[in-house]
């Protein structure tokens, strides 16, 4: 049996499809028995031939049943192109049955069988995306008294059968290994175990991007594909979910006329708001003046505050300016009172030169004729002013010359005499 690979059959781009199926490993699976058989597809399109017999359908129905974990929902030995398809049972591929035998004598056959009970069966699968994400499928079988078991398993890492299920138990020890090796993140485990087939196919639908569980079952009908008659009738029966319509009419109509009523409240609620629009301009205008308001208030309150501050920082300023004005002054003040000290005494002392000096006496004298010239003519002065008040009273020329005085003190003697012979009559 060999593989021939094809890297670009059907133009498949390997880089831009989904999953594909990396490899495919069995163990003590129908005539493929003891040692563990490994067939490595990288991903890539490829063709399974062999001989007759030489384990094609049993490669085949390995991978369909760990693509198809519902018993209903599979066939196995459909590629093969029998017409008797169950002489093929789960039961049969793990005891490796690989014929009949009559025994000389006998009415019967005996089953000829590679394995009996004491042993078990694995199946695994690894696929990978251009992403690099890795999905194992795998499952165990064995038997515990009459009942063949299956565990199911589901990984996000690469597995093997000789690494991971070599050391297989009964106790269940082997799947605690596993647990602690690949499941050290408590929140998202990488190895997840399930003790029936709905649940791991659930997983599987949901890790592989599976619109719904019909995928299976197609997988399972192309598998036995040899001749396709009617390509409309196998896509609409197998590959096509069928949908009531009378409901799916009725709800489309429903729906239509919720969206209208919908879109008229929509266009009512737009015309609500648009009328409303002004009202909420001047309502955000307002608060808008109102904060503003509030601002102020605050500001005008802190305001007295700060030029209270402001005034006592200047005032504080000038009084170190007055301050060191003062002690320039009261500096200044003491060296003028030296000052005046010093020429006060020079004073004395020229005072006491002069007096003691004939030129100084004669100085003196002259002095104080000064001073009595000085009180004359104030006296003088003083009769001089008190004369052009009484010349004003009586409308004579103020502030005369000698000749105007002359004349007028004629002429006031001139009328004090009539006047005292008016007195005297």
């Amino acid at each position: 049996m060999t593989i021939m690979q094809q890297m670009n059959l059907f133009n498949t781009s390997s880089e831009v499809a989904g999953f594909k199926l990396d490899y495919l490993e069995v163990w003590n699976w129908g005539t493929f028995d003891k040692k563990v058989y490994h067939m490595n597809l990288h991903g890539n399109n490829s063709l399974l031939t062999g001989a007759n017999a030489s384990g094609k359908s049993t490669l085949i129905d390995a991978l369909l049943t760990l693509m198809v974990p519902l018993k209903r929902q599979r066939f196995y030995n459909q590629s093969s192109g029998v017409e008797k398809k169950g002489n093929r049972t789960e039961e049969s591929y793990f005891f490796g049955n690989y014929g009949n035998q009559q025994q000389e004598g006998a009415a019967s056959t005996t089953t000829l069988r590679l394995r009996d009970k004491g042993a078990r069966s694995v199946l695994l699968a690894s696929f990978c995306n251009v992403d690099k994400r890795v999905v194992t499928l795998f499952q165990v079988r064995y038997y515990t008294g009459e009942e063949l078991k299956v565990l199911f398993g589901v990984a996000r890492e690469s597995l093997t059968i000789e690494r991971d299920f070599s050391e297989f138990d009964l106790h269940g020890d082997w799947r605690k290994r596993l647990t602690k090796k690949y499941n050290t993140n408590e929140t998202k485990r990488t190895i997840e175990f399930f003790d029936g087939p709905v649940a791991y196919g659930e997983k599987m639908i949901t890790l592989f991007g599976m619109r719904s569980d019909k995928a299976l079952t197609l997988f399972n009908q192309i598998v036995g594909v040899k001749v396709l008659d009617d390509l409309d009738s196998f896509i609409r029966t197998n590959m096509l979910e069928e949908l009531p319509a009378e409901e799916k009419y009725q709800e489309l109509k429903d729906n239509f006329q919720n969206l209208m009523e919908a879109k008229t409240n929509i266009d009512k609620v737009k015309e609500q708001i648009a009328q409303l629009e002004p009202i909420n301009a001047l309502t955000e205008e307002l608060k808008e003046i109102d904060i503003r308001i509030v601002e102020m208030e605050q500001e005008k309150s802190v305001a007295a505050y700060w030029f209270a501050a402001r005034t006592v920082d200047l005032c504080d300023k000038e009084l170190v300016c007055c301050k060191s004005d003062l002690r320039k002054l009261e500096d200044r003040l003491k060296e003028l009172k030296v000052q005046k000290g010093e020429l006060e005494q020079e004073q004395m002392r020229l005072t006491v030169a002069i007096e003691k000096d004939e030129v100084g006496q004669q100085i003196h004298e002259i002095e104080k004729e000064i001073n009595q010239r000085v009180r004359i003519r104030d006296n003088r002065k003083a009769k001089a002013e008190e004369y052009d008040k009484l010349a004003k009273l009586v409308k004579m020329e103020q502030s005369p010359d000698v000749e105007v005085f002359e004349i007028n003190r004629a002429t006031a003697k001139r009328e004090k005499d009539a006047l005292q012979v008016t007195i005297d009559r």
